[in-house]
């Protein structure tokens, strides 16, 4: 074998790691936003429910956010 090519499957073997590296990089960034979107659902859905729980007499929770949303009938 020639030693340029040599060279050139070690350079490709040096891309190739580094691209994993990345890859895997790229995999847990991707998982910790996933993790912070599903706690701000959560908490999201904490504060609806204390609001609702905290709400008292009439409109309702959800007739007041239907018309804040134009959904009245």
């Amino acid at each position: 074998m020639d030693t340029s090519l040599i060279e050139v499957l070690n350079r490709l073997g040096e891309i190739e790691r580094e691209l994993l590296e990345i890859k895997l990089r790229i995999g847990a960034a991707l998982a910790v936003d996933q993790r912070e979107v599903e706690g701000a659902i959560r908490n999201f859905l904490a504060l609806g429910e204390e609001v609702s729980r905290r709400w008292v007499g009439a409109p309702s929770v959800l007739e007041e956010f239907r018309k804040s949303r134009g959904h009245e009938f």
